[in-house]
């Protein structure tokens, strides 16, 4: 009986903690890029050895590391959880919870996080590996992209509703849908390659980039890369049985 009362105080408490939180995109080291029906893409940077706010994530989300990291996951009512992530690692974390990331490093924890509006069901790895929590592929995954045309895809994860990867674009290189009935969205990594001058990767057809992100307004779309090096971009696409 007095193990049960103190399980219901402890949910109590994690209760009233995740009253107090902010919603993610609130939060002021997460910035708001992007957001229509389907996704929402949060640009954010947590200094060394700073903190942020107790916030919360209604939506299942994937978050993918820019540079090498090691944060500190606090939620309310459990261990502190101390995450270590490889660059360009992605991880796939289901919502519903309130949670504070602590950056105990000397140089600033960056990451690009996008909350997918729609509730996700069968979450799998497209991949063999799957370490430290990400679902992850090794270097030698990486193959001629079938889903979009023209580039690298380095597969990550996919859900009865989408698809995530992490594509590269070679100079000179066209990106293009692989099936244009399946709508897709394309997160820069770096919004320098997004800007509007032409110089990186240039909208030709279809759209506009917002904030980073490029989501086809037509189904005959395509982006060139006009720069003289690799492009990498996220791509969520949806799958086949959504359209």
């Amino acid at each position: 009986m007095k193990m049960r009362i103190l399980a219901l105080l402890a949910t109590a408490s994690v209760a009233r903690a995740q009253t107090h939180a902010v919603i993610a995109k609130a939060e002021p080291h997460h910035h708001l890029a992007f957001e229509d029906g389907t996704i929402r893409v949060l640009r954010v940077r947590v200094g060394a050895h700073d903190t942020t706010l107790l916030h919360q994530h209604d939506a299942d989300y994937f978050w993918i590391s820019l540079g090498a990291s090691t944060i500190v996951n606090a939620k309310p009512g459990i261990p502190d959880a101390t995450v270590t992530s490889d660059d360009l690692s992605i991880h796939f974390t289901p919502g519903k919870f309130a949670h504070v990331a602590r950056n105990p490093g000397t140089t600033p924890f960056d990451n690009i996080t996008v909350e997918l509006l729609k509730p996700q069901t069968g979450v799998r790895p497209l991949c063999d590996a799957v370490s430290s929590g990400a679902l992850d592929c090794p270097a030698t995954s990486d193959r001629a992209s079938k889903v979009l045309l023209g580039a690298t895809e380095h597969p990550s994860f996919q859900t009865n509703e989408v698809r995530v990867s992490l594509v590269t674009i070679e100079p000179g290189k066209t990106l293009k849908p692989g099936d244009p009935k399946r709508p897709a969205w394309i997160i820069a990594l770096d919004t320098l390659d997004a800007r509007a001058d032409g110089k990186s990767l240039a909208v030709d057809s279809g759209g506009r980039w917002v904030g980073g992100t490029f989501h086809p307004s037509s189904p005959a779309w395509s982006l060139t890369n006009h720069s003289a090096h690799a492009v990498r971009a996220i791509t969520v696409v949806q799958t086949a049985r959504e359209h």
